[in-house]
């Protein structure tokens, strides 16, 4: 996400209370009904009564909710269809901000980016944040294990883990947007250095998703002193040749960089851009490509509120976790079905 208005949102968010309960609240919306499954999801659900400051949303199939991870470095929500929730997350020996969240139901886990962001932003010169892993069981919601991953490159400037992939074989990719790399951890829990930008395209990792044929597509945005995109850009990494990776060349206008972003069953690129000063600069933008992600063209572009990133149902709905970067004490949240 944008690190000046990731400072705005995160480092005032600390200064209040961030403790969460399980009182629940429920809203009326208007039912749009799925067209492969007798499964029926509201057009928006309102989250009311936590100060959640979610970064990162997933949908589980397995029962209709969504997943909501904390920047305020509160436990993951449960969100059900009507709006109530529930604390999913527990087990940690502390807390911290949580980002991109990824399902991974084969292998029964939650996988979640992980930070300290109140190290991060503390202005103490020698803290640095950190990036870690956390898996949790995904029917129980209780932590398994806490990786670090910043111990890797103990030389990097700053550490904010981002986002959070896996692979056909249960490989876990995390993006440091800080560091500007991309770990790997394996499935007996092997940590390594998977792949820093060495493309010539500016900008750091942010927002990834595992594609089927055995790539990563990345995207890469950096800041300026306004908080607006400098650079951005989608990287295509092969898993097994990562130094292979080549930008995507984005054939069309409407493109302009993403947060957070999501293949879906298509084969087609979602993602959210929040450069919100721009125009268009508050976006869902869908990526099409015909040529295994050599080059790719925006197929369909709508105008969001402020949203950090996407989640899709297996009918292909996307789900956007809107956001309040500005304010120090919200505590509703509203999950909006965006159609093109």
């Amino acid at each position: 996400m944008n690190k000046l208005l990731a400072f705005s949102a995160i480092a005032i968010s600390f200064l209040t209370a961030s403790c969460q309960t399980n009182t629940t609240t429920t809203s009326k919306n208007e039912i749009v009904e799925t067209e492969k499954s007798k499964t029926s999801l509201p057009s928006t659900i309102k989250i009311e009564g936590v100060a959640q400051n979610p970064e990162g949303i997933e949908y589980d199939k397995s029962d209709q909710t969504f997943l909501l991870s904390s920047l305020n470095a509160g436990s993951i929500i449960k969100v059900n269809s009507d709006g109530t929730y529930k604390s999913f997350t527990s087990g940690e020996s502390y807390p911290m901000s949580t980002g991109g969240l990824q399902l991974d139901h084969k292998n029964n886990r939650l996988l979640v980016a992980a930070c300290n962001l109140m190290e991060l932003y503390d202005k103490d010169p020698t803290t640095k944040g950190s990036a870690n892993l956390r898996i949790y069981n995904l029917k129980t919601g209780v932590m398994e294990k806490d990786i670090n991953l910043s111990s890797l490159i103990p030389d990097a400037t700053a550490y904010m883990a981002n986002d959070v992939a896996v692979d056909n074989e249960g490989n876990v990719y995390v993006s440091d947007w800080y560091a500007g790399v991309i770990y790997k951890v394996n499935m007996n829990d092997e940590v390594s250095l998977f792949w820093k930008n060495e493309t010539g395209l500016q900008g750091e990792a942010n927002g990834l998703d595992f594609h089927t044929d055995g790539y990563l597509l990345v995207s890469l945005i950096s800041v300026n002193e306004q908080g607006l995109y400098a650079d951005y850009g989608l990287v295509k990494i092969p898993t097994d040749n990562p130094e292979s990776a080549k930008t995507v060349t984005i054939s069309n206008a409407g493109y302009n960089g993403f947060d957070g972003m999501v293949i879906n069953s298509n084969g087609n690129v979602v993602g959210v851009t929040n450069d919100g000063k721009t125009p268009g600069g508050n976006a869902l933008i869908e990526l099409s490509s015909k040529n295994n992600w050599e080059s790719a063209e925006v197929i369909n572009s709508k105008t969001i509120t402020p949203s950090t990133t996407v989640a899709i149902t297996p009918e292909n709905k996307n789900y956007v976790i809107n956001q309040d970067f500005m304010s120090n004490e919200s505590k509703t949240w509203t999950i909006e079905q965006i159609e093109f």
